[in-house]
């Protein structure tokens, strides 16, 4: 069967990273094709500001992928952040039945019931996800088409956002010359990529740490039950830096990516030397300085993520534990400062799994949302950019079942 080629577009508060992967039907496993990274300066906290240099980072973060991939792309699939986003459960009324068996079309209706809410003017639908199915006094029934029952009732988690800011991002890609093929809520992104299924069946927690935001999702029994973000990063371990070491952030970002570590360790200790804010003169600091601005920083993250935790009500179901991923959780030493902060959680580091190909470019924590674009996107069948064709009704249900079981 014939490959398809896909590019996942993450656009970040401080960089564009375009993956491009080809897939071919019936494998499990991306061939990644080429990936290009530029700094972006027009969004922020996930939310554009600037188009003009929006559009400048997309343009030349997909002229790097696709020269390394030796393929031109026509549409990309693109994540949607911000803290306008929001998700809730919903649940439908109870549909009776003749007690007939129930088909693809009773399920859509039932899913529409749990989705008939009412949103703000300036408010639209991303995502519509099924949690849960119940059939007559049964619930936690995963896939209700050929079972007979009386009543159909679903739960589901709708996830929401601001459309001005949808549109806003929408605009820096046309404006690219590219098309959309599908614009999905930045936290599915990485849970698709680094989170294995067995992980989001015992229970889990995702934590994506981007520059100027943190999204959670929190997973238990298979699906998604809580998502939610916090306005804060790891840009903010650079500020912090840049202010105590009296340096540019460009200069406090390069010390902290080489020589800064969140676990404190004050057996080893070297002189590390940086240019002055006016990039000229020339200041000495030690690791043991260095680590003690950022250790602060990250703790403060570390409760925060635990609060957000706290507030899913969830905390006593994820025995999975907890995952990191972005370009955040790069940092030396996060791993051991989340553990030590969070002992009843097993923590580890999520990197991309399920890729081949050019897989040294991407085998990173920065690469997950990109590349978990692209896996979101082969589950989706309605994305223009895997399937030409429009999809029947039943597809449509079979992909809500798989995104979640």
């Amino acid at each position: 069967m014939k490959e398809k080629i896909i590019c996942g577009l993450d656009l970040g508060s401080s960089k564009a990273c375009a993956v491009i992967a080809a897939h071919t039907p019936g494998e499990r496993v991306l061939n990644i094709l080429g990936a290009g990274v530029v700094p972006c300066s027009g969004l922020k906290h996930g939310v554009v500001v600037n188009v003009d240099n929006t559009y400048r980072a997309i343009t030349s973060a997909l002229e790097r992928a696709e020269e390394e991939a030796e393929v031109k792309v026509k549409s990309v699939v693109v994540n949607i952040n911000g803290n306008h986003i929001d998700g809730h459960i919903h649940q439908g009324s109870e549909r009776p039945r003749a007690g007939r068996e129930i088909t693809p079309e009773d399920v859509e209706r039932a899913i529409n019931s749990a989705q008939a809410v009412s949103l703000a003017s300036d408010r639209q639908i991303i995502h519509s996800i099924p949690l849960d199915f119940k059939i007559d006094n049964r619930t936690g029934v995963e896939n209700p088409v050929g079972m007979e029952a009386h009543h159909l009732q679903a739960t589901i988690m709708l996830i929401a956002g601001d459309s001005a800011p949808v549109n806003n991002l929408k605009n820096c890609i046309t404006r690219s010359g590219l098309g959309i093929a599908g614009a999905i809520a930045t936290i599915l992104c990485p849970a698709e990529s680094v989170v294995a299924k067995e992980e989001k069946e015992l229970g889990c927690v995702l934590a994506d740490i981007g520059a100027q935001t943190i999204n959670i999702a929190v997973f238990a029994e298979g699906s998604l039950n809580y998502i939610g973000q916090i306005d804060i990063g790891s840009d903010y371990i650079t500020y912090d830096l840049a202010h105590g070491l009296r340096t540019s952030l460009q200069e406090a970002k390069r010390i902290k990516e080489k020589f800064g570590s969140a676990y404190p360790d004050n057996t080893l200790t070297e002189d590390i030397e940086y240019t002055g804010v006016d990039g000229q003169s020339r200041n000495t600091a030690t690791t043991r300085q260095i680590n003690r601005i950022i250790q602060p920083r990250v703790e403060e993250i570390v409760e925060y993520i635990s609060d957000e935790i706290k507030k899913s009500e969830r905390s006593t179901l994820i025995p999975g534990g907890l995952i990191l991923s972005g370009g955040g959780a790069e940092l030396r030493g996060m791993k051991e400062m989340f553990s030590g902060k969070l002992p009843d959680f097993p923590v580890r580091l999520g990197r991309p799994r399920g890729i081949k190909g050019k897989t040294e470019m991407v085998n990173s924590s920065d690469f997950a949302t990109a590349i978990g674009l692209i896996e979101y996107a082969l589950k989706d069948e309605k994305t223009t950019a895997v399937h030409t064709a429009k999809s029947s009704m039943w597809s449509r249900i079979k992909m809500w079942f798989e995104e979640l079981f």
